[in-house]
C-alpha cells in the first residue's frame, strides 16, 4: 500500500467514524451536529466511495431548509445540553431545531460536483435539490445583498469566526443582557486559538438579538449594528450559481433569473475592491468602513 492508499483510507475513516446515519458532523467531541458547509464538503469526500451516501448527506441538509428558503448553519438533529449555544438559544423556526443564521453556500458547487461523478445515477436527485437551492441562493438575493456584495449579520455566518475583518462592527455593539453561559470549545481547543470573551459575549448577543425578533429578516435589517459584505459569501454565491446555472441547464430548467443573479453578484464583487490595499476587502456596511484585512477571502476572486 502506497501512502496515498494509506492517507486515502485515513480519509475514508474519518468520514466514516463522523458519519451519523445521513449527516456528518465535523469533529467528533466539539461539534456534534450538522454543519451546512462542513455537510456539503464531506458530501465530495464520500462521492468518492459511496455516492448514495453523498447524495443523503446534502438531502439531510437541505431537510433543515425555512420556509423562507434559508438554509441554517447548525441543524441540531439530536439534543446535546453540553453544547452552547444550543437550539433552545437559537430558537431557529425551520422544520428542525436549528440555527438562525447560513453560511457560504458551497452546496450547488459541491453538488455538480458529485453529479459528474456519475450523472445517470445523480440526476434524479439533484432535480430534487435544484429547487431547494435555487430557494437558498434567491433568499441570499432577497435579503443579504448591499450594492450586489453579499452580507453576513454574524460572524459565525462566514465560517471566518475570529477574524479581523469583524473588529470594527463588533466594537459597536454593547452586548448587555448576555448573562453567563459555559464554553464548549475552550475545553477542547487550546483557548488561545479560539475567540475571546469580548468576541463571544457580541456572537450571543446577535443570537439573543435574532431569537428576540424571530429571526425576522426585514425586522433584523431594522437598527441592525452588524452588517458586513464579505468576499468570502460574494465569491462563494457567484461561484454556486455559476455552477447551479450548469445543474439547472442539464435539467434542461430556465435558468434566465440565475444569468442575472451572476451579473448583479459581478457587479457587487467590484464594491469590495479596497483600493488602498489593492486587494477584496471587507466593508461594514453599518459604519461606513473597510476592514483593512488582506485575508483568505481577498483571494476567493
Amino acid at each position: 500500500m502506497t501512502s496515498t492508499d494509506m492517507r486515502d483510507e485515513e480519509a475514508r475513516a474519518i468520514l466514516k467514524r463522523n458519519d451519523k446515519g445521513g449527516y456528518t458532523i465535523p469533529t467528533s467531541g466539539l461539534y456534534p451536529y450538522q454543519w451546512n458547509w462542513d455537510s456539503a464538503f464531506a458530501a465530495v469526500g464520500f462521492a468518492e466511495f459511496d455516492i448514495d451516501r453523498a447524495w443523503a448527506e446534502i438531502e439531510t441538509l437541505f431537510s433543515g431548509q425555512w420556509d423562507n428558503g434559508m438554509v441554517p448553519h447548525i441543524l441540531f438533529h439530536v439534543p446535546d445540553d453540553g453544547y452552547f449555544p444550543n437550539h433552545d438559544v437559537w430558537q431557529g423556526t425551520g422544520p428542525i431545531p436549528s440555527s438562525g443564521i447560513s453560511q457560504p453556500p458551497v452546496a450547488a458547487t459541491m453538488a455538480r460536483m458529485v453529479l459528474e461523478k456519475d450523472t445517470d445515477f445523480g440526476r434524479d436527485r439533484v432535480a430534487e435539490l435544484y429547487p431547494k437551492m435555487v430557494a437558498w441562493h434567491r433568499w441570499f438575493m432577497d435579503w443579504r445583498l448591499d450594492h450586489g456584495a453579499v452580507c453576513v449579520t454574524h460572524p459565525w455566518e462566514a465560517g471566518r469566526d475570529n477574524a479581523p475583518d469583524w473588529d470594527a462592527a463588533m466594537a459597536a455593539i454593547t452586548p448587555d443582557g448576555v448573562g453567563e453561559y459555559t464554553r464548549r470549545d475552550t475545553t477542547h481547543v487550546d483557548s488561545s486559538m479560539r475567540p475571546t470573551k469580548y468576541d463571544y459575549d457580541r456572537y450571543i448577543w446577535l443570537v439573543q438579538r435574532g431569537a428576540r425578533l424571530g429571526w425576522d429578516e426585514a425586522a433584523m435589517l431594522e437598527d441592525t449594528p452588524f452588517r458586513v459584505a464579505d468576499p468570502t459569501m460574494t465569491f462563494i454565491l457567484l461561484r454556486a450559481t455559476r455552477d447551479l446555472i450548469t445543474i439547472g441547464e442539464i435539467l434542461g430548467e430556465d435558468v434566465n433569473e440565475l444569468r442575472r443573479w451572476v451579473t448583479t453578484l459581478a457587479a457587487g464583487a467590484k464594491t469590495l475592491w479596497n483600493p488602498t490595499l489593492a486587494c477584496f476587502d471587507g466593508r461594514d456596511v453599518v459604519g461606513g468602513s473597510w476592514a483593512g484585512s488582506i485575508s483568505n477571502a481577498s483571494f476567493l476572486c
